[in-house]
């Protein structure tokens, strides 16, 4: 399963809010005010999930979306076993 980054410039609940409608049930992890991961099911682009939370000129919502490859960091028990559940 592909896991994407969600980064926001500025916090903005009701972007945070819109990825947790759109996946819910485990699909998203939102860490800090800033910075979320989506893990959605089939094929997406990075643009879909920009377009789908508001990130762009519509809202005014400053962002970024990235296909998260790899990783390896120290980071909070939740978010490693949310990482291993999406891509197991």
């Amino acid at each position: 399963m592909t896991v994407y980054a969600v980064f926001l410039n500025e916090p903005d609940e009701t972007t945070w809010a819109t990825l947790r409608e759109k996946w819910p049930n485990g699909r998203s992890f939102i860490l800090t005010d800033n910075m979320a991961f989506v893990a959605p099911e089939g094929l997406t682009l990075t643009a879909e999930i920009a377009e789908a939370v508001g990130i762009g000129v519509e809202r005014g919502v400053l962002g970024i979306v990235f296909e998260w490859a790899a990783h390896n960091g120290f980071n909070r028990g939740a978010l490693w076993e949310w990482l291993r559940k999406v891509q197991a």
